[in-house]
């Protein structure tokens, strides 16, 4: 049985060129492949939910609106990540890093690279669905409820990482 994996070394496997935050020179860029990571995810995710629209509005369902609106919620969301200043100035001008910050962050890294996956894997669902309204009600509710875990888990990342 081979050892597990740490967190670190999950990321650098996701993300071409991440280096965990190990080089202080690198750690923006670091940041920056994660956030883009992420973003590209949920922009998977809105192309998703695009052709859901396209799909629903074919069979006419009732469910227009709700798409349109998760739709909107993860445009802002991937505009959020991928327009944040660099390194977040705050937390990464500085010139050390307690081993326990970085573990913390780099869990974060990890839960929102992972429920950006989960986002995106409901957003598919949501495509799926588009026929059936009553399976398609409930994948909005799931993907509602994904959203805003979401946006807490990244609001909590930007605060610690600012150094709030």
């Amino acid at each position: 049985m081979g050892k597990e994996t740490s967190i670190v070394e999950k990321l650098e496997l996701i993300i071409p060129g991440f280096h965990g935050y190990k080089k202080k020179e690198l750690i923006r860029e670091d940041d920056m492949l994660v956030r883009g990571k992420v973003a590209d995810t949920l922009a998977q995710a809105k192309r998703e939910l695009e052709r859901a629209l396209q799909r629903c509005a074919m069979v006419n369902c009732q469910q227009l609106m709700g798409i349109e609106n998760l739709r909107k919620k993860l445009m802002m969301l991937e505009s959020r990540i991928r327009h944040a200043e660099a390194g977040y100035r705050g937390y990464f001008d500085r010139v050390k890093f307690k081993e326990k910050e970085l573990e913390r962050l780099l869990e974060y890294d990890a839960k929102m690279i992972e429920m950006a996956e989960d986002i995106l894997n409901e957003a598919k669902n949501i495509n799926a669905q588009a026929a059936n309204p009553q399976a398609l009600g409930m994948a909005l509710l799931n993907l509602d409820d994904k959203l805003v875990n979401f946006e807490e888990v990244l609001s909590r990342r930007m605060s610690f990482a600012a150094g709030e």
